[in-house]
């Protein structure tokens, strides 16, 4: 209600949406009806169906929760000032967010040290799935011996470590500057161990998507650098995969990890795997048969089911959890956007996300024309440089499965639009707020 009254108070709410933004919601929600409707009429008496005002509504609920995050961040973040307190802010909770992560770790090599911090942290702070009995030793790692953070499933802490908090990071390393705190000296030797503190916490994971992250941010950080450091760093990665095949062979704990989380998982008699690859194919198949409007929210169930490969549906997962409660999980949250929303309004939302980032870019160039110091061109190449690593790595993890519109994630969204406008009055009216 602050935010609200700090919004009316200083005329921001005529400015909050973008008439374009505003016609792309109208179209959103046009399709959505018509695609609802569709689908209901399609799936007929079949007890997957869905009562289509009562899936309106929440598809109503679910564009205003987006709506208000997004009128959260716009009447918080409205000067420098605000902006870099968000980023600190953002290191604050990745501290946070490590020491609960490298607790559960110490509990993997101490069990009776830290069994008491592990069981404290899995029942009050853990967001828990109640329906999994990943929590029947105390906790979510004393289950799985998988770190999991303060998430549901390590798959999750993976994507949110990547996505959330990776890009500030890398954005420092390339450009050379302590986004955190501007006026203090980079240190390149903390921000390397930062990023080696978050790979440790990604490898424990023991997920593909934590290792996939691993790849990414190597991926990132090589190509920051110039020629001659990328072969040095080539050369020290090859090292580095020397030693570690040396230890993963002496140590069980690295090859089972290794085994269970990528050979494993390529494996075609890996039930997970099996899962996934057919919900996909699903999905897939759903999309190309509803191709423009989508089969709308929370319809997808039913067709999945109908579009699942035969040889995907004799494992026991299937079975016993989706078969039986009569639910298909999206996978792939990428294909179940395109699956559940359609094409058009998909590419509505790349086409935004692409102009936002060209935007970044220009302002990077223009920037130095109304600024006098390096100082603040720096500052403006890291936030360039953060805004295309999360979306990068948002659309690249969304062809997995993650909770994509939590809060966290719609907070850094919204900012990044945010900041966007920001830069643009300060070319626009030649500002000096950085």
């Amino acid at each position: 209600s602050i935010c609200f009254l700090r919004g009316f108070q200083k005329n921001m709410l005529k400015d909050l949406f973008n008439p374009k933004v505003t016609i792309f919601i109208t179209i959103t929600i046009a399709f959505q009806i018509l695609a609802m409707l569709s689908s209901y009429l399609d799936i007929g008496s079949n007890g997957l169906n869905k009562n289509p005002i009562k899936q309106f509504i929440l598809f109503l609920i679910f564009l205003v929760c987006i709506g208000v995050h997004y009128i959260v961040v716009k009447c918080v973040i409205n000067n420098n000032s605000n902006i870099m307190m968000f980023i600190k802010g953002n290191r604050v909770a990745l501290f946070i967010l490590l020491v609960f992560s490298y607790i559960q770790l110490l509990y993997l090599i101490s069990p009776s040290n830290f069994a008491i911090p592990v069981e404290i942290i899995g029942k009050y702070l853990e967001d828990h799935n109640y329906n999994s009995p990943w929590y029947e030793a105390g906790s979510y790692i004393q289950t799985l011996h998988r770190v999991n953070g303060l998430n549901t499933e390590s798959g999750y802490l993976a994507a949110q470590l990547l996505i959330i908090f990776v890009p500030f990071v890398l954005a420092s390393i390339k450009n050379r500057i302590n986004i955190f705190s501007p006026k203090t000296a980079y240190n390149p030797l903390y921000f390397y161990l930062l990023l080696l503190s978050i790979t440790i916490i990604l490898f424990c994971a023991k997920t593909t998507t934590g290792l996939l992250a691993i790849l990414l941010m190597l991926l990132c950080l090589w190509l920051t650098l110039s020629w001659r450091r990328k072969i040095s760093f080539s050369i020290l990665l090859l090292i580095i995969g020397l030693v570690f095949f040396i230890l993963a062979t002496s140590s069980s704990y690295i090859m089972n990890v290794v085994n269970d989380f990528v050979f494993n998982k390529i494996s075609s008699d890996n039930q997970s795997t099996i899962n996934r690859y057919g919900g996909t194919i699903a999905l897939i198949v759903t999309w190309m048969k509803h191709f423009i409007l989508g089969v709308g929210y929370g319809y997808h169930d039913y067709y999945l089911f109908q579009n699942v490969p035969t040889w995907a549906t004799t494992n026991n997962e299937f079975q016993n959890s989706w078969l039986e409660y009569k639910f298909f999980p999206i996978l792939s949250i990428f294909f179940g956007w395109l699956t559940q929303f359609g094409t058009v309004c998909v590419i509505f939302v790349l086409v935004y996300i692409s102009k936002l980032l060209k935007d970044y870019r220009a302002f990077s160039k223009r920037i130095k024309l109304v600024a006098n110091e390096n100082y603040d061109h720096k500052i403006i190449d890291a936030l360039r440089d953060s805004a295309h690593y999360f979306f990068c790595f948002y659309i690249l993890i969304s062809m997995f499965s993650f909770n994509w519109s939590d809060s966290a994630y719609l907070i850094m969204f919204f900012f990044f639009v945010v900041v966007r406008q920001n830069l643009k009055d300060i070319i626009l009216l030649n500002k000096k707020d950085f």
